[in-house]
């Protein structure tokens, strides 16, 4: 085993984690110094817009300033983690993979019905905690699954929902060729799977193999 080499860093309070420290050693090559520590109305503020998408109230303002405990940030994250807002701003971040639409596109832009019942599955989903592996699997079959996942009151299906941003796809308003319109269909949910699911752009393949990626025309 190859010791890795750790160059050495002066100003170690900044972070101890080894990659924090090469790239702490290379700024300080550069006479560039990293930031200093915010201070906590700062920090309130950074940490409500990244987990809410929402600032945080004069009354969360004072009561955050006022606690002098030692975990009072982390018991921060975990109020902005447990609230409903944390769905609503990160559910947001998901539908831009997926494309979340309410329409269809194209020259008549036909209404998709019943859009925000995704939506809201979603936002569900990031407030229960769904792990990541689950949501993947109700995303391609949530329909078809032995066991499906069900609502807190169990009520309806949850995993069922999953399989809706397949239908958010743009469709063409009286198309000449039928069969040419379904193939753009077809190619753009492998286009938002592959881009969403696997990081790829797999819809070049419909033209050309990959030049680096292993997928083939064929496949």
């Amino acid at each position: 085993m190859v010791k890795p080499i750790v160059p050495a860093v002066k100003n170690v309070e900044w972070s101890d984690h080894p990659v924090d420290r090469f790239l702490l050693a290379t700024m300080e090559a550069r006479g560039v110094a990293p930031a200093g520590a915010a201070e906590k109305r700062t920090l309130l503020r950074r940490v409500s817009y990244v987990l809410t998408g929402l600032p945080p109230t004069p009354k969360e303002i004072r009561e955050f300033l006022a606690d002098e405990t030692e975990t009072v940030y982390e018991t921060l994250v975990d109020r902005l983690l447990d609230s409903p807002r944390f769905g609503e701003r990160w559910a947001r971040h998901w539908m831009d993979l997926v494309r979340y639409c309410e329409s269809h596109g194209s020259q008549g832009d036909p209404q998709l019905a019943n859009a925000y019942r995704y939506r809201d599955y979603l936002i569900r989903a990031f407030n229960d905690d769904v792990p990541y592996d689950q949501l993947v699997r109700e995303h391609i079959a949530g329909d078809l699954l032995p066991k499906p996942r069900w609502s807190s009151g169990g009520q309806f299906n949850e995993s069922a929902i999953g399989p809706a941003h397949l239908r958010m796809v743009e469709l063409g308003f009286v198309p000449v060729d039928a069969l040419e319109d379904q193939g753009k269909v077809v190619d753009n949910l492998i286009d938002v799977y592959s881009k969403s699911f696997l990081g790829l752009t797999a819809s070049c393949a419909r033209c050309h193999n990959h030049k680096f990626d292993p997928l083939t025309r064929r496949e």
